[in-house]
């Protein structure tokens, strides 16, 4: 039960920092996104020397170079190419440019844009289709001045909005790959969960199918012998509570819970009427009564399915001192599962009614117990037998024991 708790834990919170990481890098791509979209719509001036000397220092700039002159009627005419360049990551658009020219001075021609002069200042805004320069892009465009003297072009400023695009940012990349990533995870992951919910549920029903046929088992062993009827659940429940109390693990637990059902599976074979024997059985009858663990080793032999089912059957009736039957092993030459289901069979026997006696008294029971550790029993499963009689977990009654059954099923 506490792996699966841990393994539906392991799942859930897993799924949930998964989708919590998705959720995370949305909002900040986004965020992102909206941030730059409020920058953008700033307006940004730069100002620089029109004879820049090093271009390569400068991400963003314009240069006007002067390429020739002639004189006119109207004066000196000057044809000057420019050219916008931008090396920076982000896009710029409604730019325009603005230069420092003689007062008389007017544009006579231009190309790629408009050209006009107010008050010894130059003013250049481009066509709507070179409104926007892109990034690691450039923009040429030019002019022809007139003017009564020789043009002398002085600062220029360059004014324009920008846009970074998210995809030219490393951190868009990075949040957007971690997105991926965990979508895909948590996609995989959801998947996995309910096929394994699925296949837990499929599991669930052959277990309870397993179950039901194991006790019905029982229950025809029992029948034999009116007496006995519900030795095997109760011998069984008693055996998964004394592996709990030992410290074996869920898997051990159910396993000595089947076991115990089928421990007597052997008196199938034997006649009911040396099991109902009113009186002392002799020594023939005895022999008989004790081949039922080796009938059932024998019908159990290839039933592979539930670990340590023949152990169980074939020891039970062994004794920790050596006086048991049918092999005389003592200590622990005895499968531990032989000794928890000898204990717990002893138990039973003990505190139930039989054709040949009354159940025996709670002292006279837990006086047993006690003087056979170590001699009948394993000393340490003993000890915890008496804690559970003690403690008022047995005997278990009818009641109890359709309980249990249901908690059981509940629970897986």
């Amino acid at each position: 039960m506490k792996k699966e708790k841990d393994f539906q834990y392991f799942y859930k919170t897993t799924l949930k920092i998964l989708v919590g990481i998705i959720s995370a890098s949305l909002l900040i791509i986004i965020g992102y996104a909206v941030y730059l979209g409020l920058t953008s719509a700033n307006v940004y001036t730069l100002s620089f020397d029109w004879s820049i000397d090093d271009e390569n220092r400068e991400d963003l700039y314009v240069k006007i170079n002067k390429n020739d002159f002639w004189v006119t009627e109207k004066g000196i005419a000057t044809s000057c190419d420019a050219k916008i360049v931008n090396k920076t990551k982000y896009t710029i658009y409604d730019w325009k440019v603005e230069v420092n020219t003689p007062i008389k001075s007017r544009p006579t021609s231009m190309w790629n844009g408009e050209w006009t002069s107010n008050a010894g200042v130059s003013t250049f805004t481009p066509q709507e289709r070179s409104n926007r320069v892109a990034a690691m892009s450039n923009q040429s465009f030019g002019v022809i001045f007139t003017s009564k003297e020789e043009l002398d072009l002085n600062q220029i400023f360059l004014t324009y909005k920008r846009t970074i695009a998210l995809y030219d940012l490393p951190v868009f990349w990075f949040f957007a790959v971690l997105t991926a990533v965990s979508t895909i995870a948590a996609s995989i992951l959801a998947v996995s969960y309910i096929q394994v919910k699925n296949y837990k549920n499929t599991h669930a029903s052959y277990k309870d199918l397993v179950q039901e046929s194991l006790r019905t088992i029982a229950n025809i062993i029992d029948t034999k012998d009116e007496y006995t009827r519900g030795h095997s659940i109760r011998v069984a429940i008693y055996s998964r509570m004394l592996a709990e109390r030992m410290g074996l693990s869920e898997y051990d637990q159910e396993r000595l819970y089947y076991i115990g059902m089928l421990h007597d599976i052997g008196k199938i074979g034997i006649p009911s009427s040396i099991l109902t024997k009113p009186g002392r059985l002799d020594d023939e009858e005895f022999e008989i009564i004790k081949r039922h663990t080796r009938m059932g080793a024998s019908i159990m032999k290839d039933f592979y399915s539930i670990e340590g089912v023949v152990d169980g059957i074939r020891y039970h009736h062994e004794r920790y001192d050596g006086r048991g039957y049918n092999e005389g092993l003592k200590g622990e030459e005895i499968p531990l599962v032989g000794r928890i289901i000898g204990v717990a069979d002893s138990y039973d026997a003990m505190s139930s009614v039989r054709c040949y006696r009354k159940n025996l008294s709670y002292d006279t029971i837990l006086q047993e117990l006690r003087d056979n550790a170590g001699k009948q029993f394993d000393p340490e499963i003993v000890k915890h037998m008496i804690q559970l009689v003690e403690e008022g977990y047995a005997p278990i009654s009818e009641a109890e024991m359709e309980y249990s059954q249901g908690e059981k099923k509940k629970n897986r």
